[in-house]
């Protein structure tokens, strides 16, 4: 199980494509503001921006700061060097769900995400992106979070 921190260059790296994956979603053809939101990318947004936040408190979970959500994080954030890698896992492990959610072209995830509509086609450039994020996430930090 990888235990050693990521290096802020890793670290650096999937927030950005994380942000590219935000960029990706909200320009995707389907996107609408509140009220009107495609139930399936909405989840989807939220799911990548809980996955940004918790990246976020990275710093201040290894110093043993408070972070400013801690219901964000299952279990509780916790402190100190094994937490804060945890946090960078469980972000990693994430994206094979993100993966599953915009490669599935059987409506689970429509489904899922209370839409009733067929399953959204998320397009290439959302495709790419949860690619980019799945290859700047180091694989044995990816497997290690989905066994926590």
């Amino acid at each position: 199980m990888a235990t050693e921190q990521p290096t802020s260059q890793q670290r650096e790296e999937v927030a950005l494509r994380l942000e590219d994956l935000i960029d990706a979603l909200i320009e995707h053809p389907l996107w609408r503001s509140p009220p009107n939101q495609n139930p399936t990318l909405f989840f989807t947004w939220d799911f990548v921006m809980r996955s940004k936040y918790m990246l976020s408190e990275y710093d201040s979970i290894l110093a043993g700061r408070a972070v400013q959500f801690p219901s964000q994080f299952q279990g509780g954030a916790g402190s100190g060097e094994a937490a804060a890698v945890k946090v960078f896992r469980d972000v990693c492990s994430r994206t094979v769900m993100l993966e599953m959610m915009v490669n599935d072209t059987s409506g689970r995830t429509a489904m899922m995400t209370g839409n009733s509509g067929p399953a959204v086609d998320f397009g290439q450039r959302v495709k790419d992106a949860v690619k980019a994020l799945m290859e700047a996430c180091p694989e044995d930090h990816v497997l290690a979070g989905m066994m926590d």
